[in-house]
């Protein structure tokens, strides 16, 4: 009699065993203490669950080469929501390949059949995602009416500010103890995949483009099983007791990290590049980070001794007094380094964000009045002119020490043994580096191009149309020659990249000691 797909499942993890051919020291250590024994949510057969995504990648490029092809719908996308997808579909791989990396390096630390087999069909999935992600890249460089930044995305996304932030919160994948990472993949994952592939696909819809959620949604389709999968992981590591202290630490480090990035860039995403609008950024926060994710899914692991992250508060906090619009302040301040277009704020876009939040018009609303102002490349006047100083950009997250907002941010200051300064953007950051000051000293963005003139650091980079003397990024969506600002309109200005940190007063630094750092090296 033929076995049912549980009997099949039980009896295939019955061949489990340990290879030879590398030494056992040789495999990832973890100071978690795994059971040799869990439940695997989906007994999925590798055989059959490739199969079943095959199908799904047939269904999604077949769209692409097919319908969506024929009717250009790229083209006849909202150009405003098209730049958007700039800076996602660069950044958005990062997390991907990382999740690749963390999956590999899983089934080598995990003694557990169970979990084996959940991550090794997971590793398969973000193979598959990376290369969606690649291949919707390129088809809007094909594709799109404007493909200048697509064509560039991957190449320059390391050096762009907001690259940098991305790729260092989604290094938390791979950069620690293997179940410290995939902690840090199961928060992202559970609170903010929902929020990014099934939320945007509304929006990218309303905005003409089909593209998106036919990707998209075949994603998040995969996300459900890791989201499984990173519950089974965190619920084996809290049925020892002696983990559930470190589990929380990870936990809560992980909520913080995923939130400074994900919700800053989200609030930009969904409040200033939509030109049809369906709800703010805050209302799409609210059902899946907040009741979602923090209610319910949080919630059903308190009885394994899991509490709500520490730093919630912290997160619910800045979310509710806009740090979403100062990142879109900030962005739009950035513009020439860029890779994609900003545009300003028409009067149905101020009516949208004044209706959307009481305090927009009070902190946001004059920057942007003046940004509209500031689109004329003949007075060669650029939002960077209006700070009388740049914001110092935090050590741990890479995001500049704005959040909230610039009337209630709250930097901190570090001077280590060597001299070295280091800001730090806020508590739980703050919290972070103190307890591991050897993993965050990474240089900023800042500090990468102190000295150098805003007209050098788009030559180096790249960020010119083929024209050699257009730049990519814009202050604005106009085409007409008269209004497209050039190389020679940023020399004119002549701005220049200065590292703030070393303006900070000496009253306000504290000293960090941090392990391995020789105290006569400067």
């Amino acid at each position: 009699m033929a076995l049912n797909l549980t009997d099949r499942h039980e009896k295939i993890k019955s061949f489990d065993w340990e290879p030879n051919y590398f030494p056992k020291d040789a495999k990832y250590g973890t100071k978690y203490k795994i059971p040799p024994k869990t439940k695997d949510p989906f007994r999925t057969l590798i055989s059959d669950y490739v199969k079943m995504e095959e199908e799904k990648d047939d269904r999604a490029y077949g769209s692409f080469e097919g319908l969506l092809s024929r009717l250009n719908n790229s083209a006849q996308a909202q150009p405003r929501f098209m730049e958007v997808m700039k800076p996602l579909m660069s950044i958005a791989p990062y997390a991907e390949y990382s999740g690749v990396k963390l999956c590999s390096m899983l089934v080598d630390t995990f003694e557990n059949p169970e979990l084996r087999q959940g991550y090794f069909a997971q590793m398969i999935d973000e193979v598959r995602h990376t290369n969606q992600q690649a291949y919707l890249q390129r088809y809007f460089a094909k594709n799109a009416p404007d493909p200048a930044g697509f064509n560039h995305g991957f190449r320059i996304r390391s050096q762009n500010p907001f690259g940098r932030a991305g790729r260092a919160t989604f290094e938390t994948f791979t950069n620690g103890d293997p179940i410290t990472n995939a902690i840090h993949l199961l928060v992202g994952e559970s609170a903010y995949t929902n929020s990014l592939f099934v939320a945007a696909t509304e929006l990218a819809a309303a905005n003409g483009d089909q593209t998106t959620p036919s990707i998209f949604l075949s994603i998040q389709s995969d996300e459900s099983r890791h989201i499984a999968n990173g519950y089974t992981t965190l619920s084996a590591a809290l049925s020892n007791p002696d983990n559930i202290e470190m589990a929380q630490d990870d936990f809560d480090k992980a909520f913080w990290r995923m939130h400074q990035f994900f919700d800053n860039f989200l609030g930009i995403f969904y409040d200033y590049y939509g030109k049809v609008r369906l709800k703010p950024y805050q209302h799409y926060w609210q059902q899946w980070v907040w009741e979602d994710f923090v209610g319910n899914y949080v919630e059903k692991l308190a009885p394994f001794g899991l509490e709500v992250p520490s730093c919630a508060t912290n997160v619910k906090h800045d979310v509710e007094s806009g740090a979403g619009h100062t990142a879109g302040m900030l962005s739009a301040a950035l513009w020439p380094v860029h890779p994609w277009r900003s545009d300003f704020m028409d009067d149905a876009d101020v009516e949208f964000l004044a209706n959307s939040d009481p305090n927009w018009e009070e902190h946001f609303g004059q920057f942007w009045r003046d940004f509209r102002e500031m689109g004329d490349p003949k007075n060669a006047y650029l939002p960077l002119d209006q700070f009388e100083q740049m914001p110092n950009i935090c050590r741990v997250c890479q995001m500049p020490c704005v959040f909230p907002r610039i009337d209630i941010t709250e930097p901190r200051y570090f001077v280590d043994q060597t001299g070295r300064r280091h800001a730090i953007c806020s508590g739980p950051c703050e919290r972070i580096f103190i307890d591991e000051p050897h993993r965050y000293q990474g240089e900023t963005w800042f500090e990468i191009n102190d000295g150098l003139s805003l007209a050098e650091y788009i030559e180096r980079n790249g960020l010119l149309r083929s024209d050699g003397k257009t730049l990519i990024g814009q202050p604005h969506l106009l085409t007409d020659e008269r209004w497209l600002w050039t190389i020679d309109d940023i020399r004119r200005n002549g701005f220049v990249i200065h590292d703030p940190l070393p303006d900070v007063p000496a009253e306000d630094l504290r000293p960090i000691f941090v392990p391995g750092l020789d105290p006569v090296s400067v």
